[in-house]
C-alpha cells in the first residue's frame, strides 16, 4: 500500500472546522437581529438640539444619560433633580429658573455663566442658540 498518495487527514480540517463554525454563526445569529437596536439615533437627534442629545434626552421622563434631561428646561428649576447629578456650586447657588436669557447665556460660556459648570460644549452663533432655545422651549407640559 503507498501511503503517500493516500491521505487519510486531508478532510479533517473542513470537519472539524465546520461544526465550531457553525455554532459561531448560531451564537452570532440574535446579535444580528439586535444591530439596529444599539445604533438608532436617539429621539431629537435630527433637530437643532440634535448635538444636545449626545449627553442630554430630550423626551418627557427620557432617560438620564451623562447630563440632565432636558424636558422643561425653559421656565424649569436650574439644578434640579440634584439627587441624580452632580451640579456646580455656581449653579446651585444661582437658584431660580431657566429663562431664555439665561439658557443664552449658558449656551454660548457655562463657565462664565456658572463657574465650575462641567457642561464643556460652546454653542459659538447667537442664531443656532436662538433655535436651539426655540425648540427646547416646546418641550414641556
Amino acid at each position: 500500500m503507498n501511503t503517500s498518495t493516500r491521505r487519510p487527514f486531508s478532510k479533517l480540517p473542513t470537519r472539524v472546522l465546520r461544526f465550531p463554525f457553525a455554532i459561531l454563526l448560531l451564537g452570532l445569529w440574535p446579535a444580528w437581529g439586535l444591530a439596529d437596536t444599539f445604533t438608532e439615533p436617539p429621539w431629537g437627534a435630527d433637530t437643532v438640539a440634535g448635538d444636545c442629545v449626545v449627553c442630554h434626552s430630550l423626551e418627557k421622563g427620557g432617560e438620564f444619560r451623562v447630563a440632565p434631561n432636558l424636558w422643561g428646561i425653559v421656565g424649569g428649576e436650574k439644578a434640579r433633580d440634584r439627587s441624580w447629578y452632580n451640579y456646580s456650586p455656581a449653579l446651585i447657588e444661582m437658584g431660580g429658573v431657566w429663562t431664555e436669557e439665561d439658557l443664552d447665556l449658558f449656551l454660548a460660556n457655562a463657565q462664565a455663566f456658572a463657574p465650575g459648570s462641567t457642561k464643556s460644549i460652546r454653542v459659538s452663533d447667537p442664531q443656532e442658540r436662538a433655535e436651539i432655545i426655540e425648540f427646547l422651549s416646546q418641550l414641556g407640559d
